[in-house]
């Protein structure tokens, strides 16, 4: 019933008129709505009968029956998808939400439905979408305050080829398309819709890719890093576009565009300086305050206002402010973790859902019940649309090919390329009540984006390997990149000595220089929330304990004595157990690292002879990063300091045990730098296989050519090369048995020997396949020596 005709408990309703004429000439406001929010209960429609109003026709009701019923329907469409494999992402379910209910309510003649998703309340036509529109600008405010504005330096030329490449030529066959038919046929759509349309197919935003990529958690990987780095070039690209079509229409209005985007580049700047002040002030492990948190919410809005009244596409504003956030913690991490899911959860999926309400659902079962027989804008989008997407996928396919990322990887990044999803969604939106575009484009372009969003996401899930998701393209080792970029992993106290006595073995100096990031594993109970902290960024409150006190200052102590060779970067990740290796190998892959140097799991007494803890935690920890780890990887087994106690300056003696294969050459690269430390004799134990008919000389010669670099001898050079001829894994025992006590280090690749004479008969008793076969051999408790070993993997 309407609520201007209820005729119950009138007292308690605004009677406009007579409320009106008692006021007469003093009333300076009204009320609004002039209803009240919510009923009386049960008792005000068992007072009132057929005259009373149902419970749902009150606006409050109407608002809590949307927002629950989409928010159920929405979680049940994700759960279903999840159960069946399907990554669909988060934002398409939404969408779809908004599509079934359009349907229900033109198959089923359901009034008190129509009547709240449809018609809503009179008095407060807006509220729901008012509050979508809300939850959308901070979606892109929270995208801006997670993105790395560094990703696109890291990728390089192949990011600006792909976005430039993928935003112009579509634009153009667009613009030609839409030229060649005005000349024709006529037309039913217009200029501006066929540029709307044009628009829209051409970008790639970085929000849509960074929401694709997340959902489907590859956003780590490097064909998505590339991604994400060519979506932010089409966004400058496109934001260079726009403001080159207003001067053209307008030379004035582009002068005041420029002059209003300095301005708020201005008030960026002194926003990101306001940011890291705060965290300055923010002690390590300390919340921050909620004041700083509201202030954020304030200005992210209040850009978007700017952005609206003097630019255009308002969300632009408030992500770009939220690129100004510092990303991670303690800042960034905290708008994440208080907003995100709220949001994601409870009020975007207002935005995707009754934003797919509002399409004329009955135009589109028209004109799709006409079957083949298409015409009108229903022929002119769907010949459109598809033409300028195979443009777009073509060029970013090619120009990946061209800057040599593999064929598959290519294929993907074509596919994401021409992903669609909540930009678009909200860019025809905008041209639609900006009377751009008609309600029938808007339907056709809705469809279109929902079914992109839908179908993309299944082409990615049956394209990628997902073993493969630490993959980078290009090597990252020692032997390919000789400077030293290490991720040193600290699990336990007993490690940090041990590490950085190996660091200190490796002579960091002016011509070999080392950067270092150190990471402090901490493994969460319960069900805490991940913390990842930098000591870069964050201090200890005064009189407080840092979680890595004795890490931070052992390693300063070691950055102090190598200050002009070596750069030390702390680092703590609080996480649990069995996600830390995926920590480890995205960090390492975020770093650039080529080097990730952990801990073995056993741990012996001084003497080295005793086993005091065997973790084996630790040990599929490191099985885990051995298998998807982006760089090389090293295993240090500390049985007993490698340097002697006694003397700072006695000399370290290390043994290179050298067979061949990829794993011996990068362990051949490390102990090449530490050839320029004075005090480490170093002795490549070279051991060569008896020849048969079936062992190629090839493999000799390379081995020969790998150790023509280190024969190089350098001034005050303490390094010798011995060479050993050896028929079966027995001879190689004893060998190794022989030199047992002369060296205080063993350096061997993992695969060391393997499917040679060299280590026949050893694999049998191997008891941790982390170490290789040799390695083993040298770490067992049964070795007669108590050295270290250090066991090198080379990337994968």
């Amino acid at each position: 019933m309407d609520a201007e005709n209820a005729t119950w408990r009138k007292e308690l309703m605004w009677n406009n008129d007579e409320k009106r004429a008692e006021m007469g000439t003093k009333m300076f406001c009204d009320v609004s709505p002039h209803i009240m929010l919510n009923s009386h209960g049960v008792a005000e429609k068992m007072a009132s009968g057929s005259k009373g109003m149902d419970f749902w026709e009150y606006p409050l009701p109407q608002l809590e029956i949307i927002i629950l019923s989409i928010f159920l329907l929405w979680r049940l469409f994700d759960m279903l998808f999840k159960k069946l494999g399907v990554p669909i992402p988060k934002f398409t379910s939404m969408m779809l939400v908004g599509a079934v209910l359009s349907e229900m309510f033109g198959s089923m003649q359901i009034p008190c439905l129509k009547h709240i998703f449809i018609h809503y309340n009179q008095y407060m036509t807006k509220v729901p979408d008012t509050i979508g529109a809300f939850a959308f600008v901070l979606d892109w405010f929270l995208r801006g305050v997670t993105t790395d504005v560094g990703i696109m330096k890291k990728s390089g030329t192949k990011s600006v080829v792909i976005g430039i490449t993928s935003m112009i030529i579509p634009w153009q066959i667009g613009k030609l398309l839409y030229s060649s038919r005005e000349k024709s046929s006529i037309l039913t759509m217009t200029e501006m819709e066929y540029t709307v349309m044009t628009f829209t197919m051409s970008m790639t935003p970085f929000t849509c890719v960074n929401m694709l990529l997340t959902d489907l958690k590859i956003v780590h990987t490097d064909f998505g890093q590339i991604a994400q780095s060519a979506g932010m070039v089409t966004d400058l690209l496109a934001f260079f576009l726009t403001v080159s079509a207003y001067v053209s229409r307008d030379e004035t209005q582009g002068v005041k565009m420029g002059l209003a985007f300095m301005a708020f580049f201005i008030f960026v700047y002194l926003v990101r300086q306001f940011m890291l002040w705060v965290i300055r002030h923010t002690p390590e492990g300390a919340p921050v305050k909620n004041v700083y948190l509201y202030i954020g919410l304030l200005l992210a809005y209040l850009s978007y206002l700017y952005w609206s009244r003097f630019l255009f596409f308002g969300p632009l504003g408030a992500f770009a402010l939220g690129l100004a956030v510092p990303n991670g913690p303690p800042l960034g991490s905290v708008f994440i973790q208080k907003f995100d899911s709220f949001n994601e959860g409870i009020f975007l999926p207002l935005f995707g859902s009754l934003s797919m309400i509002k399409l004329d659902w009955s135009f589109l079962r028209k004109e799709f019940g006409n079957g083949r027989h298409l015409h009108g804008h229903m022929y002119e989008c769907f010949s459109f649309l598809p033409i300028v997407y195979i443009a777009k996928f073509a060029t970013s396919f090619l120009a990946a090919l061209a800057t040599k990322i593999p064929l598959r990887d290519s294929i993907i990044l074509g596919v994401i390329m021409g992903t669609k999803s909540s930009f678009e969604l909200g860019y025809v939106l905008t041209a639609f009540e900006k009377d751009r575009i008609s309600l029938e484009v808007l339907s056709l372009l809705g469809v279109y984006i929902l079914v992109n969003s839908l179908l993309t996401p299944m082409a990615i899930h049956f394209l990628y390997d997902r073993s493969k998701r630490f993959v980078c393209y290009g090597r990252r080792n020692l032997k390919e990149k000789p400077e030293m970029q290490t991720l040193v992993c600290i699990n336990k106290p007993d490690n940090i000595t041990s590490m950085i006595s190996l660091l200190r073995a490796t002579s960091p100096s002016k011509d070999s220089p080392m950067e270092c990031c150190v990471l402090h594993l901490i493994e969460l109970l319960g069900q805490a929330t991940p913390t990842f902290i930098s000591h870069q960024l964050q201090k200890p409150k005064p009189g407080s304990r840092s979680y890595s006190e004795n890490v931070i200052s052992s390693f300063q102590l070691f950055q102090e004595v190598y200050w002009d060779s070596a750069s030390i970067n702390m680092f703590t990740s609080l996480t649990s157990a069995k996600e830390m290796h995926e920590q480890i190998c995205w960090f390492a892959l975020s770093q650039g690292s080529n080097l990730i140097l952990l801990s073995f799991h056993r741990t012996w007494e001084p003497n080295g002879n005793v086993i005091i803890s065997d973790d084996q935690t630790l040990r599929s920890l490191n099985l885990n990063v051995l298998k998807r780890a982006p760089c090389s990887v090293g295993i240090f087994v500390y049985r007993k300091p490698i340097w002697q106690t006694k003397a700072l300056e006695s000399p370290c003696r290390v043994c290179l045990i050298y067979v061949g294969g990829n794993d011996d050459k990068e362990a051949l690269a490390l102990a090449d730098h530490m050839r320029g430390n004075q005090q480490v004799i170093l002795t490549v134990l070279r051991l060569i296989p008896t020849s048969h008919a079936d062992e190629s000389s090839l493999r000799i010669h390379s081995q020969m050519v790998d150790m023509n670099r280190h024969e190089d001898q350098r001034p005050g050079d303490k390094s010798t090369i011995i060479d050993w001829t050896v028929g079966d894994g027995t001879e190689t025992s004893k060998i190794l048995h022989s030199v047992s006590y002369d060296y205080d280090l063993f350096i061997v690749g993992r695969r060391s020997g393997v499917g040679t004479t060299v280590t026949r008969g050893l694999g049998d008793w191997m008891e941790f396949e982390e170490l290789g076969v040799i390695g083993d051999l040298l770490a067992s408790e049964y070795f007669p020596s108590r050295a270290s070993v250090l066991v090198v993997q080379q990337q994968e």
